[in-house]
Order: C-alpha cells, then sequence, then structure tokens
C-alpha cells in the first residue's frame, strides 16, 4: 500500500464527515464509517442507550453522537393541510409519532400492506379513476426548514443553521418515499400485485402521478440543500427475502426511467444518491448502478443473491454499500461475540477497497439488547483502529 502523506495523528482528527466521504470516494478508511439507519432507534432500546451513556431521557442526538454516527438525518418541514389520525392507533406507529392519514390517502404509521385497512385506489377500474384521486401537492413543504424525521414542527431549522449544526457528519436529507411501495399501499397488495401484470396502463398513470410530485418535491429539496448537504436520500421495497416482487423487466419498464430522472436532478446539483431499499434486489442493482447510484441502504444480507463477497466483487467498484448488519438474527438473538464477528466479517469484505459504511440492515428495535448494539459499534470503532496511519488508501494501490 502506498500512503497520501498523512500522519496517523492527522487521520485520527478527521471529522465523521470527511471519513465518510472519503470512503464514498473509494478510499480505504479504517476504522470504518458508521452510521444508525436514518438515525432511528426504537424507543425502549433508545431509553436503555441513554441510561448507559447517562444521558437526559430522549436525548437522540445524545445517543447518536455516544454511538459514534457519522451521519445526520434531515427532512423538509410539512406545512400542509392538518394530516387526520388514524380512528384507531396500533401499539407502536414508530418510526411516526401516531398513525394518520398520509399525503398520499393512505393511513401512514401502521406499518402493515393488509387489506384489512382502506386503500384508496384498491378500486380503481380505469386510468380516469387513477387521475382523479388527491395526489399531493409539493407546496405543502417548506424545503427552507429541516429537521429530524421525529422532531417537532418548532424543532426544524433554517437549512443553512441546520447544516451548521451538523457540520461534523455528512447531512442527508430525505427518506422513504417510495414509488412500488406506495402503489401497494394505495391499492393493497393483492391489487397492486395483479395490476402490475394486468393492467399497465393504470400502473404507468400511478406511476405518473407519483413521479410527478417526486420530480418536483425533491428538485427543491436538491435546490435548497445544495451546499449545505451531502447526499438526497430516496426509498422503495420491491423485492423480499427470496426475490423480486415484481419481475425485473416490469420494474424496468414501470419505474427505472423514473429513478434515473431523480438521480439526475440530484446530481445537477452536486449531490449525491443515497437508497434504501431492502430484500433480493440484485437482479436490478446493476440498473440502479447505471441510472446514478451512489449508496446502496440497507444491503441485506440474509436474502437470496445478498452475500457481501459476490456483492462487493461485482458492484464494489462503482457502489458504496451501507448496512450489512444482521437486525433478524444477529443482533435481536445473537450472543456479543456473534455480533463482534458479523462487523469484522462485513468490514473485512465490504471495507478493503473502501466505498463502505457499517449499518444496521433495518431500523435498530426494540429486540435488540442495548449491550448487542453497543458491541456493534464499539467493534466498528476499534477493529483494525491500528490501521489508521494507513487510513485514506485507494482502492487502486492494492
Amino acid at each position: 500500500m502506498t500512503g497520501l502523506g498523512k500522519s496517523e495523528g492527522e487521520v485520527k482528527s478527521m471529522k465523521p464527515r470527511d471519513r465518510l466521504l472519503a470512503a464514498v470516494a473509494g478510499k480505504e478508511v479504517w476504522p470504518i464509517p458508521v452510521d444508525v439507519m436514518e438515525n432511528l432507534i426504537y424507543p425502549r432500546l433508545e431509553a436503555g442507550l441513554c441510561q448507559h451513556f447517562g444521558l437526559a431521557e430522549a436525548d437522540h442526538e445524545g445517543v447518536l453522537f455516544s454511538l459514534g454516527a457519522h451521519t445526520r438525518w434531515g427532512k423538509p418541514l410539512y406545512i400542509g393541510p392538518p394530516l387526520k389520525e388514524a380512528p384507531f392507533q396500533p401499539p407502536s406507529a414508530f418510526p411516526a409519532r401516531k398513525a394518520t392519514r398520509s399525503i398520499w390517502g393512505s393511513w401512514a404509521g401502521m406499518n402493515t400492506y393488509t387489506d384489512e385497512l382502506e386503500r384508496p385506489l384498491s378500486h380503481v377500474e380505469t386510468v380516469a379513476d387513477v387521475d382523479a384521486h388527491c395526489w399531493p401537492n409539493p407546496d405543502w413543504f417548506d424545503y427552507g426548514r429541516i429537521g429530524w424525521n421525529l422532531d417537532d414542527a418548532d424543532a426544524f431549522l433554517p437549512m443553512a443553521q441546520w447544516a451548521r449544526r451538523h457540520a461534523d457528519y455528512a447531512r442527508i436529507i430525505g427518506g422513504f418515499d417510495p414509488f412500488f411501495s406506495r402503489i401497494m399501499d394505495l391499492c393493497g397488495m393483492e391489487v397492486g400485485l395483479i395490476l402490475m401484470t394486468a393492467r399497465p396502463d393504470m400502473v404507468h398513470a400511478m406511476v405518473a402521478h407519483i413521479g410527478e410530485f417526486h420530480e418536483e418535491y425533491y428538485g427543491r429539496i436538491a435546490e435548497a440543500a445544495r451546499g449545505h448537504a451531502d447526499f438526497i436520500a430516496f426509498g422503495d421495497d420491491f423485492a423480499g427475502q427470496q426475490g423480486m416482487l415484481v419481475r425485473p423487466e416490469k420494474w424496468r419498464e414501470y419505474f427505472l426511467p423514473l429513478w434515473r430522472r431523480l438521480f439526475d436532478i440530484v446530481h445537477r446539483k452536486s449531490l449525491k444518491v443515497v437508497l434504501h431499499s431492502c430484500g433480493a434486489i440484485r437482479p436490478v442493482l446493476g440498473d440502479l448502478i447505471d441510472a446514478g447510484l451512489d449508496v446502496f441502504e440497507v444491503v441485506q444480507v440474509t436474502a437470496r443473491g445478498m452475500d457481501p463477497a459476490e456483492l462487493k466483487r461485482e458492484f464494489g467498484a462503482h457502489l458504496t454499500f451501507c448496512g450489512g448488519m444482521d437486525t433478524q438474527h444477529i443482533l435481536p438473538h445473537g450472543t456479543l461475540d456473534d455480533v463482534r464477528r458479523q462487523v469484522r466479517r462485513l468490514a473485512d469484505v465490504f471495507g478493503v477497497g473502501g466505498r463502505y459504511i457499517l449499518a444496521n440492515m433495518h431500523l435498530l428495535m426494540d429486540d435488540v439488547p442495548v449491550e448487542n448494539a453497543l458491541a456493534m459499534y464499539d467493534e466498528a470503532h476499534t477493529y483494525r483502529a491500528d490501521w489508521a496511519s494507513l487510513d485514506l488508501h485507494s482502492a487502486g494501490n492494492h
């Protein structure tokens, strides 16, 4: 390996943002950068972490700092019509404060695609029916004020102030605003999947309306965020653990053109793209890279075809992976040794040559023991720490 002239002291003093951006640029960074997926932690686990670190109750920023998260996430302030509260509240609407009618007309915070809930497009029969739906208005957001997902409105800050507050961290604006999953949410899973095959005209009409909103919404975010953020984040779940929920060729027909346009909007403002997608998406990962994807979150390594070594070998020269820590088995049920072992394995595979950010592959939920969460971040921050003087080597120097 050939160094880049940085002393060990200089490397260790680098801000979290610098380390993460170096990794995304293809520099090998040790210890590896880390994230808390979208900065969201379920309430009981977060309370346990606050207690462990001696923090005040619900000190979310204190927990992120104590875990050493390298990112801070934000979104524009909603200023639209009041959102109707759901007629009943589930045991936990997290990551929302409560279940409400969403801007799309479905129920947000229910965390389900079952047909037990009202689905506003479940009975549409024509494109005219789709067009008649009350689609959201991009004017319902203040793009100049940014806050975390669960902040109250008065905690949102002017964009420049938010950026200064989090200047030491990689700043990400956006979130899970899907296309495929939105159709499933509006139609119900059974109806939505039938339409994917039987009524492409109606699917194209839905995608057109969803896309019209997103191009304006993300265009305004990118314009406001230029010079104040590093990444714009998107999200869509279109795969299960065994494979995609829609045939790859249909996914390319319906959704890929919109992804290309959105990624281009972001890149024109000198920002990078993060995309959240769970499950076995490997059949279309190359398409997303060709469309301009920079960072793939969450890398569900328990899904079919998502083996870390294979992903790194096939896509690692062009894509940053963010995630990989198993929230289904290892984090909630594994031993401390299991957790630390997986951190090392992911670092050894994804971290070599850069382009890796270690994070949980879904939200840190209440079934994760405090000790396991602590072990994950401790191992990430200490593994290969003695390599710090070799930090920021380019992949081409191996």
